[in-house]
């Protein structure tokens, strides 16, 4: 069984998103982990979609992709064909906070990180393009 990784400033980063998503309305309900991704969305306690959401140390320009495991892509376009409610990546970036339609365009290729010494961190990655994301908001460095 691999390790989990989840931090302590990674629930930190997921607050500041979740606080970001109410001030727009949006509520967060945090998923079970069988369901592979962080949170149902709902408005006025309607379920709206559902979101992964990843913390990122660079601004929103950086990059010319986002990349993102395709074991995530597969499950959510599963979880959004089961439901018939979209699945969004929603991305922390250090000037911004933005979101994308996991059922957008993209190309995949091999990826992952290497920090962390562990060889399961090497992936088949999907990579959607920056310019297809949504800034939901602007942050303040």
């Amino acid at each position: 069984m691999r390790p989990m990784y989840e931090t302590s400033h990674d629930i930190a980063n997921e607050k500041v998103v979740a606080d970001a998503l109410q001030n727009i309305g949006v509520e967060v309900y945090k998923l079970p982990v069988q369901y592979r991704l962080d949170w149902l969305l709902r408005r006025d306690g309607q379920p709206i979609g559902f979101a992964e959401v990843k913390a990122r140390r660079c601004d929103l320009s950086t990059y010319p992709s986002v990349m993102i495991s395709l074991s995530k892509v597969i499950h959510a376009k599963m979880l959004s064909e089961t439901t018939g409610l979209p699945c969004h990546l929603i991305l922390l970036y250090r000037d911004a906070l933005a979101k994308l339609d996991f059922a957008s365009e993209f190309t995949v290729g091999p990826g992952g990180r290497s920090d962390r010494n562990d060889p399961q961190d090497h992936d088949v990655c999907a990579y959607y393009p920056t310019e297809r994301l949504t800034v939901i908001s602007q942050n303040s460095n």
